[in-house]
């Protein structure tokens, strides 16, 4: 299923229309019925969303959606004036079998709802984090099995009209170096990055990576998490409440051409997710907006 020719015209004309597009995971309210949380996000200024697949028990971004309950999701994305500008698939298990048709499945749902871009990661590098990684022999023998298995579900992508962006999430795309490796291994305008410094920071330690401005052309949307504290530290403050240098990060991107989605991934810190009621993340993602957005707009104006 290819994108409408309808959808992506809307879609150009928007983002040409905006210096750029900062938006949060639905599933920081998970919890809610999906109105609920598309007013939340919309009262507090975002016009974009990454799709939860599960609001309050309930499925509203699932493959196996029948059509009409597909088509009640779609417009209650429209009637709250809030667009789902990218998707998270992670495909780090598409090499086992039968996972392949599911990766496949995951591209035509966001084709059918407009979705240009879904975030993927590769296989888990660890036996236990931060300091036992795998067995070499048995990390080889899972990266070669796996790379084939990446590059047919590229070929679908590009069949689909969608984007598979890779984030850093250690192994093959532990952080910028590695991520220009796995695109050198497979060519593709349908495989690019999905950045995330926070990631970088938490798993490897490193901030701010030294090779993000050679990546940066390779950049097509971006996580938005801070991260405080030494590398296996999860501390995962509101942005701006780290040791994240957004506007560096921002000026890197930007300056290369970046155009695409921005999206708030995390601002729990150390709690709980228990202790991450809707206000609380009202209060937090409030906070993240304050910090984000004049930022943004200060790069954006110099372009």
């Amino acid at each position: 299923m290819v994108l409408s020719a309808c959808a992506a015209s809307f879609a150009a004309g928007r983002a040409a229309a905006e210096p750029y597009r900062l938006g949060c995971l639905a599933s920081l309210y998970g919890s809610l019925p999906l109105a609920a949380a598309l007013e939340r996000i919309r009262k507090l200024g975002f016009r974009y969303t990454v799709p939860s697949k599960v609001h309050a028990g309930e499925n509203v971004y699932t493959t196996d959606l029948p059509a009409a309950r597909r088509a009640e999701v779609r417009r209650q994305f429209a009637d709250h004036g809030v667009e789902p500008f990218m998707a998270f698939g992670g495909f780090s298990d598409i090499h086992l079998p039968g996972k392949l048709d599911a990766g496949r499945a995951e591209l035509d749902l966001c084709a059918g709802f407009g979705v240009p871009i879904i975030v993927a990661w590769g296989p888990w590098y660890y036996q236990r984090f931060p300091n036992l990684p795998r067995a070499a022999r048995d990390w080889e023998k899972e990266v070669a099995a796996y790379y084939p298995v990446l590059e047919k579900l590229v070929r679908h992508a590009e069949s689909a009209g969608v984007t598979i962006a890779m984030k850093p999430h250690t192994g093959i795309t532990a952080n910028a170096r590695a991520c220009l490796a796995v695109l050198r291994r497979i060519p593709s305008e349908r495989l690019k990055i999905c950045w995330d410094a926070g990631n970088v920071s938490f798993y490897e330690g490193i901030h701010p990576d030294p090779d993000l401005p050679e990546l940066s052309p390779q950049v097509k949307a971006v996580c938005l998490k801070d991260h405080l504290g030494l590398r296996g530290d999860a501390n995962f403050p509101a942005p701006g409440q780290g040791q994240i240098n957004h506007e560096e990060m921002f000026r890197t991107l930007f300056g290369a051409g970046f155009a695409g989605p921005l999206a708030i991934e995390r601002v729990d810190g150390r709690d709980t997710k228990s202790k991450l009621t809707p206000e609380v993340t009202d209060e937090r993602l409030a906070a993240a907006y304050r910090h984000l957005a004049p930022i943004l707009d200060r790069v954006t104006a110099r372009l």
